[in-house]
């Protein structure tokens, strides 16, 4: 099994002060590895770079379409974004759509990463909402498909039906079952895979203007939804 390959070599004036060691794959959409570093086979937990997958079931099942979900909600459903006031009052108003309020979100409350926000909090010696976790967006996601099929409250349990829509996601852009799971740091199932299949899945994505099923629509809507709202993806 191939080690774990030098990436990154950080100088500090004629010096090499520290070296990055890791494992990296390129992949076509069909599985063929074109270029890779250390080992393509590593075992790997994606965490918030498969957003975009568990935010699949959105579309898919009918939910965004049942609560009208705008591109908005969509790009804000794949973010890591930084709590500023364009993420939270989305997140807000997107639960309150729902019917829905902060106290329904299970992915913990968080100081905000946007500058503005975490001084106002400490300002006013407030304490973080749950829709300041940069994660708020895809908990609003899993609320709604959850919601959507008529599921119970805790939508991060593995064996809810949110989560088990997000696990077939999972297992069909990789084209390969899920070798378990790992509770990512906002309380959710993190699938594991590896790593040659999580490219195959992203370049699935990358490539899903080229076909016309239904799981390639679903993926190019939210990629057009984050490009047209980059914002929401992180921040500015």
């Amino acid at each position: 099994m191939n080690k774990a390959q030098a990436l990154v070599e950080v100088e500090r004036g004629k010096f090499t002060e520290c070296t990055h060691f890791g494992h990296a794959v390129i992949s076509d959409d069909s599985g063929q590895i074109l270029k890779a570093w250390g080992n393509p086979e590593e075992i790997i937990l994606p965490r918030s770079s498969i957003k975009m997958i568990q935010a699949l079931p959105l579309i898919l099942t009918g939910a965004a379409e049942t609560y009208g979900l705008s591109s908005k909600e969509l790009a804000l459903s794949c973010a890591s974004h930084q709590g500023a006031l364009e993420h939270t009052n989305l997140v807000a108003a997107w639960l309150e759509h729902l019917g829905l309020s902060d106290a329904d979100l299970r992915c913990g409350p968080q100081i905000p990463d946007d500058p503005l926000s975490k001084t106002s909090l400490i300002k006013t010696d407030q304490s973080p909402c749950q829709w300041h976790n940069n994660c708020s967006g895809k908990h609003s996601g899993f609320l709604t498909v959850s919601k959507h099929l008529g599921a119970g409250p805790e939508y991060i349990e593995p064996d809810h039906p949110a989560q088990k829509t997000a696990l077939e996601m999972f297992e069909m852009t990789t084209r390969s079952p899920s070798l378990g799971y790992g509770i990512d740091g906002c309380s959710a199932p993190n699938f594991a895979a590896r790593l040659d299949h999580v490219a195959r899945s992203m370049a699935w994505f990358a490539s899903s203007q080229d076909r016309s099923d239904s799981a390639s629509i679903a993926a190019k809507r939210l990629i057009d939804a984050m490009r047209t709202h980059p914002n929401l993806v992180a921040g500015k």
